[in-house]
């Protein structure tokens, strides 16, 4: 099955002119700032125009406007509650949404979501990764590699591998993020030598605890480069992550939601990819010692479903690098998707539980808090077609994942958010050391 999927995912992934659209993007890093703030300001001013056009919330919106529509501060910041509350209104009318690849994110919010894609926007946005990121650190097109991800791939009472399947139309190996503990890591680690994968991508967390395992007992497995996503990347696993692998530790930051793309380069900075998005910087203050403003994005790969002044929910430092020498953009450090951990009484240490918040649940946000190694207390903020037995569904889910597990469902009003403007979908009330 794995396999079949991967054939088909591959199918979207790729076409015959990927080759151009890479070299496309290499050819753009030569660009001085005042080519690519003529190339951006063309691209906002054409994607302006078609949502204006053709993608019905911006009709709506505009319908009975008198201010400049091509004026991008004049657009409203819409949250993701605004797509929640009604995805189709944010696709371009020119497009059948039975031709779209449907993406599906719960993220780091909590609030489950689809993003609709064309098969271009697709191929240009695994084009981008290809070029900014994979060739960065000589990872060629078809070599094996290995992912961490949230996919149920074996029962959660599993206790002997494999704890993954194999991708033969990928070369993928996809390791299950929640059998992750300390007695289970040497069996991934022979998994790394089984398939001999040669870079590996996963959330930071849990390729974190692999490395910190392999560190302490002497192990390494060399490869090209170790990938990060979904939450920041902190020194200190940096230090771990790159001694068990030797090899340099990529971090990167995106969204499904296709409005903002950046990664650490070989000089070790971090640059965005325009291409991917326009990013703002507002509502600028003072926490935690550094100023840091709001990051609102403006899609302009997707082109199904183009997002205007997106609200990421996270916040961007003002302080800029002083290192970076590339002719991107430099990225400042982000703040935010920082999550507790999930500790397990067998040790498991689990960082993203992507599945259990998904919009057939009809809720607008979601948020598990762990009481104890055994017991959950889930806050669930229902949209207007919540069932009551949703409830059971989302207790058997965490019982797939966490296995013999106790789950009390709250139903709110809101969930308290942090300083920062947001709130983690996972909260521990244990205490552990990390």
């Amino acid at each position: 099955m794995a396999t079949i999927e991967g054939y088909r995912l591959q199918n979207w992934r790729y076409s015959s002119q990927t080759e151009e659209l890479i070299n496309n993007y290499y050819e753009r890093e030569t660009w001085s700032k005042n080519d690519w703030q003529i190339w951006s300001q063309n691209q906002i001013d054409v994607s302006l125009n078609n949502a204006k056009k053709f993608v019905p919330f911006y009709q709506k919106y505009w319908k009975n406007k008198n201010e400049s529509y091509d004026i991008l501060e004049n657009w409203p910041i819409i949250k993701k509650q605004d797509i929640i509350n009604s995805p189709e209104a944010f696709i371009d009318t020119r497009f059948n949404k039975s031709d779209l690849y449907r993406d599906h994110t719960s993220g780091t919010t909590g609030s489950p979501l689809d993003i609709y894609l064309d098969k271009k926007s697709v191929t240009e946005q695994y084009a981008l990764f290809e070029a900014r990121v994979k060739r960065k650190y000589n990872i060629n097109f078809n070599e094996s590699w290995a992912i961490i991800g949230s996919q149920i791939v074996t029962s959660v009472k599993r206790k002997k591998p494999p704890f993954w399947v194999y991708n033969f139309a990928s070369s993928q190996l996809y390791l299950s993020s929640i059998h992750i503990a300390e007695w289970t890591i040497t069996h991934y680690l022979n998994a790394f030598i089984k398939y001999q994968p040669r870079f590996l991508i996963g959330y930071t967390y849990s390729i974190f605890e692999i490395a910190k395992w392999m560190v302490e007992n002497n192990k390494t497995f060399k490869l090209k480069a170790v990938i990060t996503n979904a939450e920041p990347l902190y020194d200190f696993q940096k230090k771990y992550i790159g001694k068990a692998f030797d090899c340099p530790v990529v971090e990167t930051y995106g969204q499904a939601e296709l409005v903002c793309f950046a990664n650490t380069f070989p000089d070790g900075e971090m640059y965005q990819s325009p291409e991917m998005g326009f990013a703002e910087c507002i509502d600028i203050q003072s926490h935690e010692g550094g100023n840091y403003g709001k990051l609102i994005a403006t899609g302009l790969l997707n082109k199904a479903m183009p997002l205007i002044r997106y609200d990421t929910d996270d916040l961007i430092s003002t302080v800029k690098s002083k290192k970076a020498n590339g002719k991107l953009p430099r990225f400042n450090k982000i703040l935010g998707r920082n999550d507790d951990v999930i500790v397990l009484k067998d040790g498991k240490k689990i960082v993203q539980i992507d599945g259990i918040f998904s919009t057939d649940l009809n809720i607008q946000k979601g948020q598990i808090i762990q009481e104890d190694f055994s017991s959950f207390t889930i806050k669930i903020v229902p949209a207007s077609n919540w069932k009551e037995n949703n409830k059971d569904i989302i207790r058997i889910r965490m019982q797939e994942r966490l296995g013999d597990v106790v789950t009390e469902i709250e139903i709110c009003e809101d969930i308290k958010k942090s300083w920062a403007g947001k709130y983690r979908v996972i909260k521990s009330n244990i205490k552990t050391v990390h």
